[in-house]
């Protein structure tokens, strides 16, 4: 692993800072392929917005491309993760500082085996409206949620709502297909609007954004999951009960343009 930070690697700093005690902060997780971001201009703008909305004063997109590129000394695929948090050493919730620090980490990319079946989680999504569709450090229900398909079968399983209602998977957005066309479950209270669905929509596809219940699922002819590190994958059943059709063209088109892509 290699890593770069804006303020120095002191007990003081790491221990006392608002990312640890308080989740204060954002994270963006990309991939470098040839020495370049591919989908840089969609992480920026998520992170852009996402900082108004908390509170933090814009960081300097030069200095974070250029810091993140001068870590990769290959042509080889890597995962940057970077995390930027308010800057304040002092006890509480509150703060009134609008500044931030940030640090990145580079790991070598492991491609992963993406499966075809996906379970449903029994921990659920809390609504909340205001952090809806952020990238925040505050990911305790995902953490939970890996926790219980450990030793299982499953590598991702579909998280609802308290409600009942389809947000996303573990660590991917979900859509799905009805007579050619896209449907995607609704994060206006939970969830995370993610890279991979808003490259979808930059490509001209039309997404339509729907409460989804499980019930609904028969409706629906085919099933995809997406990230900005593994792309697009085609889901065959969920849990032996629900099945799509993985051959979809419309499907085959996204995932050869983003291969192209990305």
């Amino acid at each position: 692993m290699k890593y770069y930070s804006s303020f120095e690697i002191t007990a003081e700093n790491c221990l006392n800072n608002r990312a640890i005690n308080y989740g204060d902060g954002l994270f963006e997780t990309m991939l470098i392929k040839n020495n370049e971001i591919p989908l840089w201009d969609l992480h920026w703008q998520r992170l852009s917005t996402s900082l108004v909305l908390l509170g933090l004063q814009p960081i300097d997109e030069n200095l974070i491309h250029n810091k993140a590129l001068s870590l990769v000394g290959d042509n080889q695929m890597h995962v940057l993760k970077l995390v930027v948090f308010r800057d304040d050493k002092k006890r509480g919730y509150a703060s009134d500082s609008q500044k931030s620090h940030f640090f990145m980490t580079l790991n070598a990319y492991k491609k992963t085996k993406q499966y075809e079946q996906l379970t449903c989680s029994t921990v659920t999504l809390s609504s909340q409206k205001i952090l809806a569709g952020l990238k925040h450090l505050n990911r305790l229900e995902q953490v939970l949620a890996a926790q219980k398909i450990l030793n299982t079968d499953f590598t991702d399983a579909i998280m609802s709502d308290d409600s009942g209602h389809i947000i996303e998977t573990i660590s991917k957005n979900i859509i799905f297909f009805k007579n050619n066309k896209i449907y995607s479950p609704l994060l206006s209270d939970s969830g995370v609007y993610g890279v991979a669905l808003r490259w979808l929509e930059s490509q001209g596809h039309k997404i339509n954004w729907k409460k989804i219940e499980f019930n609904d699922l028969s409706e629906y002819h085919g099933m995809m999951v997406c990230n900005s590190i593994q792309g697009f994958n085609s889901i065959k059943n969920i849990d032996n009960k629900i099945y799509f059709n993985k051959r979809l063209k419309i499907a085959g088109m996204i995932i050869s343009a983003w291969n192209e892509r990305c």
